[in-house]
């Protein structure tokens, strides 16, 4: 029996698939240095592809980006560091100093 299935996943038009919203719970994402060779490794452990090399440097595409840290660790170069996304209090409850 053949099943008429799509060669790769799909979603609707409209849905998550389409608009990523990792910025929404993102806590950190990556800055390229300027260290970067452009050896592209960093692209290959990248889950979400968003590292891309357009016009000669690698830049990061936010929209896709859901914070993981790989590309950072993976990078031989140490050229991606982890910028927090938010530097406000973190948590529900802003943390007091204990009183010793």
């Amino acid at each position: 029996m053949i099943k008429d299935l799509p060669v790769v996943p799909s979603a609707k038009a409209g849905s998550m698939a389409a608009a990523p919203a990792g910025a929404a719970w993102r806590e950190q994402h990556p800055v390229i240095g300027t260290a970067c060779n452009q050896c592209l490794e960093c692209t290959l452990f990248c889950p979400e592809g968003a590292l891309v090399q357009t016009g000669g440097n690698m830049t990061v595409m936010l929209s896709l980006c859901n914070g993981c840290g790989i590309c950072a660790v993976e990078c031989r170069l140490q050229a991606i560091a982890m910028v927090r996304e938010y530097t406000g209090v973190s948590g529900v409850f802003p943390l007091r100093e204990e009183k010793v």
